[in-house]
């Protein structure tokens, strides 16, 4: 790979070189290699692109269906960051499929094993990772509790008067490739509230299939004339896997 050097940084392919910007610097190489779709579909030098690109693939529609029931907690704004954490964790998830071939590793499988689940399980979406060492997921009620909450352990926003929780279970059905949310009621304490036991239960239908994840949403929230507002700044809320079935 060579450095352009010329006054006039050049972008595109010129008498077979490609010119392009690199981590901020104009350089240049052959055009080609190899590396077109019909080498990649054929060639036997190919098969291990072909694999990731499957692998690949798969974990890029189930982090997109498993993000998009989430749309009640993250709404819509897009965040990069975000996305490419998830993708490296179903990546990560789906390298813990110890069973299958290379190439049709799946994330499914690999939730199977203890590995795989323990990636998922804790997994934070946000900056702020409300600590829930005390919580407990019971798969069989689909429900949530955390004992020992004591609000004024939390570093409230200055303008916040509660903190809002409300439990949610994702089941995610990975024969169909869809997700589901299902949520709790949303449990508000006081900033100078005591010491809380808060129970969250969750109505799942038995004939609902699919991994079942449980998550806690929670944020800060103002209270002006009898309403409550949350308050959606990056450190005001915060989104956590507290278990996986």
């Amino acid at each position: 790979m060579a450095k352009q050097l010329g006054i006039v940084p050049l972008i595109g392919t010129l008498d077979g070189i490609n010119f392009y910007m690199r981590k901020g610097k104009m350089v240049a190489r052959k055009a080609g290699g190899g590396f077109n779709g019909t080498a990649i579909k054929k060639n036997a030098s190919m098969a291990r692109v072909r694999e990731n690109n499957t692998e690949f693939g798969h974990c890029s529609r189930v982090k997109k269906v498993f993000k998009d029931s989430l749309f009640p907690f993250l709404g819509k704004k897009r965040n990069e960051e975000l996305q490419g954490r998830l993708m490296q964790l179903f990546i990560k998830i789906k390298n813990a499929d110890f069973v299958s071939e290379r190439g049709k590793r799946q994330i499914g499988i690999g939730l199977e094993h203890a590995e795989g689940k323990a990636l998922l399980d804790g997994f934070c979406f946000t900056s702020f990772c409300l600590p829930t060492e005390e919580g407990i997921y019971d798969v069989a009620t689909t429900s949530y509790y955390l004992g020992g909450f004591v609000p004024m352990n939390l570093k409230f926003m200055d303008s916040a008067t509660h903190f809002e929780l409300q439990f949610g279970v994702v089941v995610l059905d990975l024969d169909s490739l869809e997700a589901a949310l299902f949520r709790s009621e949303v449990v508000r304490v006081g900033k100078n509230d005591g010491i809380q036991d808060l129970v969250f239960p969750v109505s799942v239908g038995d004939e609902v299939r699919g991994i079942r994840i449980g998550l806690l949403y929670y944020r800060f929230s103002q209270e002006v004339n009898g309403g409550f507002y949350g308050l959606q700044e990056q450190n005001g809320f915060g989104l956590k896997v507290v278990g996986v079935s």
